[in-house]
């Protein structure tokens, strides 16, 4: 028996009820795509955070959950979330009282429910919400991207995150959004082609390549800012004009990733495969094939857009003959977590994970000193792994050099494998 709650929200009130009819879409009205050039007039530049720097991941600790309001999921999600976390709400002055009535009435636990002030243009926190890195102090910050949108108030957001926890605030001069990004935590990110193709410097239009030929401008930016020494930019298998990631996969672990599978009459049966076997031939940041799970989304259902929350994943379902076996691909790759599905007004480009943003755990760095296979472990797996890096059979990442460099002399050598090994005989 697959360990799952289905969690319906139809609990005497429409699905709907918490999202309004004149929201702003999740892709361009037609006067924002107009305007479109307005965007790179939104993005600054500041110096990177000190390194080396690692992008924190979705799967580690979580303090908690970004959400705006008027809110783009329902008030039973919301309850759900914060008997764990806390949910940091987006909201306009003039809207605090409602925002307050709205979660009270629904019995959400207002203790752990804290109001940013500020207004914004849309829900999708995901898309415009703050990505965190660790600096080289071990101090965890905001590095900012600029977003694909011309919605100014919806750019501002990671700054407004940033003064209200007090966490050091850096800006990269490169147009991306949330939903299309994923990294493992370990120097390895993911995306489709609009990572490039939205940054004019990379001076490509290319969609179509798995994976697109690299582009100087974002990778180094990519690695300068946020740590991110490998960045796998495929072209999106989905042909969607949202070309988010999450709509199609997702890293679950530091070894593990979920991918969309559909039948082999669907129009883009060829290229989700094609994307497929790319990642299962990519290496971990141990230096190891993915293990990549497959799970079944063949009227487009939005199963990989999901939001992993400490021991938890909240999974959309659609109510179909589908959702079960959804739930129990989850339950396969994630067996020590608790399997949450939740029913909304979920589409194939616009799901749970768009509108949920997670906040780390502030007072979580980094991964101990020795364990350099980042599997909250230390143990001779790790002596195998560093001896390896020594020899130059695999290469580390900056933040493995960072965990694995036992003397802080820049480099691995042996001289860190006799600490390591000592640090495990005590």
């Amino acid at each position: 028996m697959v360990n799952y709650i289905v969690l319906n929200l139809l609990l005497g009130f429409s699905i709907f009820s918490d999202i309004k009819g004149d929201e702003l879409p999740i892709g361009f009205t037609p006067e924002e795509w107009e305007n479109r050039h307005l965007i790179d007039e939104m993005g600054y530049r500041t110096d990177p955070p000190q390194a080396p720097i690692r992008n924190i991941a979705e799967y580690e600790p979580m303090q908690g959950v970004l959400i705006r309001y008027p809110f783009g999921i329902s008030t039973s999600l919301i309850r759900e979330m914060a008997e764990d976390v806390v949910i940091y709400c987006l909201v306009s002055s003039n809207q605090q009282s409602s925002a307050y009535n709205s979660m009270n009435n629904a019995d959400v636990d207002m203790n752990n429910v804290e109001f940013i002030i500020g207004s914004t243009d849309s829900y999708w926190t995901r898309d415009y919400g703050p990505w965190w890195v660790v600096d080289g102090n071990g101090d965890i910050g905001i590095v900012d991207f600029t977003y694909n949108r011309p919605r100014p108030n919806d750019n501002a957001a990671p700054y407004k995150v940033s003064q209200h926890l007090d966490v050091p605030y850096f800006s990269a001069d490169v147009v991306s959004t949330g939903g299309n990004y994923m990294t493992d935590g370990n120097g390895i990110a993911a995306a489709t082609q609009i990572a490039y193709t939205e940054n004019s410097q990379c001076g490509t239009n290319d969609q179509s390549s798995v994976p697109l030929a690299p582009c100087a401008y974002v990778d180094n930016i990519m690695y300068d800012y946020y740590g991110i020494d490998t960045y796998h930019v495929v072209a999106d298998p989905n042909d969607e004009y949202i070309d988010h990631i999450d709509c199609w996969g997702k890293y679950l672990s530091p070894s593990r990733m979920l991918i969309r599978e559909v039948p082999i009459s669907h129009p883009q049966y060829n290229e989700i495969e094609e994307v497929a076997t790319y990642f299962e031939n990519t290496l971990t940041g141990s230096g190891t094939p993915w293990e990549v799970f497959r799970v079944y989304t063949p009227n487009e259902q939005p199963y990989t857009n999901s939001l992993i929350l400490n021991n938890k994943v909240f999974v959309p379902i659609m109510n179909s003959q589908w959702d079960d076996d959804a739930l129990e691909v989850y339950q396969a790759a994630m067996p020590d977590y608790e399997i949450l599905a939740f029913t909304g007004s979920w589409q194939s480009t616009d799901a749970l994970h768009c509108r949920v943003k997670g906040i780390p755990d502030l007072t979580y760095s980094s991964y101990a000193d020795g364990d350099v296979n980042m599997d909250e472990s230390i143990d001779v797996l790790d002596v195998v792994l560093l001896v390896n890096f020594v020899l130059g059979a695999v290469e580390a990442s900056s933040t493995q050099l960072q965990i694995g460099d036992s003397n802080n002399d820049g480099i691995l050598n042996i001289l860190d494998v006799i600490s390591l090994v000592n640090q495990i005989t005590g």
